[in-house]
């Protein structure tokens, strides 16, 4: 009975080892008590190694499993035998000869005595090429899916050369997205499959095609906008091209409503140049022609107080607030004029020494500042990008302002600091015209009799004063040109005060 039993195991492992000879699959044979593998012959085939090979033990097959699956690999078959199962599978990446990986598809049969396992027979699928085709097939269903959600048409284009020449006669459509279909009129069955020529014949007569040829001949990028007028069609478009290989990828931007902006906004800037010039022109004429009765207003008035005051009697002091408003107008229309010069103002920068122009305004106030005996202090100033003119405004106009207001019997002092400071460490409050990293933050501080801070929108605003005429002369445009000068820099400008604390004005001007 037990020879019988003998030959009949001889003979069943005979069946078996026959049958894995016959398969291409890689046959495997697994003692899991002495932890022994027999492996076929169509292993050795399949992965790669030499005929005859000797493969010794289990962990053999492990160590060619990759890495980031052995643990996973390890755990099912063991929690396959554990609980009882017979039949295990799983698909992992499995090393071959020349030390690439397989994906394979793998699969076992537990045998069992007593309730415990002694035996696992199986077989490895090479899954590479059906995987590697799902991949591909995800990555263009993940790749039109992108494509299609896509405002820009986009084509993908493998080149056709001439046999003989190697150079390029064509561009044949390979993927197209829906941007692409509605931009061109064609469906994607349409297209795909055919060339450019083919489906536009009417192209290779245009610049445009040479420009795609180049492309496809050299490598060299291709970025353009073109404007399409056909059939109907009045588009324009950005391209841009690249070429990977034997594969040309065109992309279509359709800007039609942004080139009628540019084009609208054109014609506006335009048109706001020519009034800005007859502006000038009109600023000019105006000023020019009312400065003139004015200086007659006041010459004769001269006149009249010279050689007529005694027959004039108590009309000289008519006379004189008559020649007081004439010099106010004259003024006024000097900084109206100043104002709106500012107002078209066109960059013209260069570099600035603020140390020089202060030191040139305070030259300037020397009669201002002997009346009343001030003191100014001032740092040493940056250098800027900027218009001298108006900067000497600038500092003009604050610096006048604090000699303006100061306490009656009290000596005018005028401080005048710079700090460099960071982006990051501006006033809320401050919204410079320009984005820099770092202002120029230039403080200008006095003792005279302020102002309540409530105020503060006020002062730079055209003709807005906080005096009366016959407390302080002035036309209430000063400050408002110091806004606007500094606004013209990239800068603010603000100011602190408290009544009868003095005032500090800040001008933040951006670093080059």
């Amino acid at each position: 009975m037990g020879e019988t039993n003998e030959s009949s195991a001889a003979l069943a492992q005979e069946r078996f080892e026959l049958l894995a000879k016959a398969t291409h699959d890689a046959v495997w044979d697994w003692n899991l008590i002495t932890n022994e593998v027999w492996w076929n012959e169509g292993f050795l085939t399949l992965f790669g190694y030499p005929a005859g090979s000797t493969i010794d033990g289990a962990d053999f097959w492990i160590d060619k499993i990759h890495p980031a699956d052995q643990q996973r690999i390890h755990n099912s078959i063991y929690q396959t035998i554990n609980s009882g199962q017979t039949n295990w599978s799983d698909e992992y990446r499995f090393r071959k000869a020349d030390g690439s990986y397989a994906y394979v598809h793998d699969r076992g049969y537990t045998l069992f005595q007593d309730g415990k396992a002694v035996r696992m027979v199986g077989a490895m699928q090479d899954i590479s090429q059906q995987v590697t085709a799902l991949a591909r097939q995800q990555q263009a269903e993940q790749l039109k899916f992108v494509t299609d959600s896509s405002f820009t048409a986009i084509g993908l284009y493998s080149i056709v050369r001439d046999p003989l020449t190697g150079d390029v006669i064509d561009l044949r459509y390979e993927l197209v997205n829906q941007m692409a279909e509605r931009m061109t009129g064609k469906t994607s069955e349409e297209l795909v499959g055919n060339t450019m020529l083919t489906i536009f014949p009417g192209i290779g007569l245009s610049g445009v095609w040479l420009q795609y040829k180049e492309l496809a001949q050299t490598g060299i990028p291709l970025r353009y906008q073109n404007h399409y007028v056909y059939e109907g069609y009045d588009l324009w478009y950005e391209v841009q091209g690249i070429r990977n290989g034997e594969w040309v990828v065109l992309s279509f931007l359709d800007i039609t409503e942004l080139k009628k902006t540019q084009l609208q906004f054109e014609t506006l800037n335009q048109d706001l140049l020519r009034s800005n010039e007859n502006l000038q022109q009109f600023a000019y004429i105006a000023s020019h022609d009312l400065q003139e009765p004015l200086r007659k207003i006041q010459s004769f008035g001269d006149i009249l107080k010279s050689n007529f005051s005694d027959e004039l009697g108590k009309g000289v002091d008519y006379l004189e607030r008559m020649q007081a408003a004439a010099a106010r107008m004259s003024i006024l229309i000097k900084d109206l004029l100043n104002y709106s010069r500012l107002s078209t103002y066109h960059d013209k920068l260069a570099a600035v020494s603020l140390s020089t122009v202060v030191a040139r305004v305070i030259d300037d106030l020397d009669l201002s500042i002997q009346e009343t005996k001030a003191i100014i202090e001032t740092d040493a100033l940056p250098t800027i990008l900027g218009d001298e003119s108006q900067l000497q405004q600038l500092f003009q106009n604050l610096l006048s302002n604090a000699l303006k207001f100061h306490k009656p019997n009290v000596t005018p002092f005028i401080r005048v600091t710079s700090q460099k400071i960071a982006a990051t460490d501006l006033p809320p409050t401050i919204k410079p015209a320009q984005w820099s990293s770092a202002y120029y933050r230039i403080r200008i501080s006095d003792n005279g009799i302020g102002f309540d801070e409530q105020y503060l929108n006020r002062i730079f605003q055209a003709f807005q004063r906080l005096h009366t005429r016959s407390q302080y002369a002035g036309t209430g445009i000063g400050l408002a040109i110091c806004e606007k000068v500094a606004k013209n820099h990239g800068g603010d400008i603000t100011a602190f005060s408290h009544p009868g604390e003095g005032a500090t004005f800040e001008i933040y001007l951006p670093v080059a």
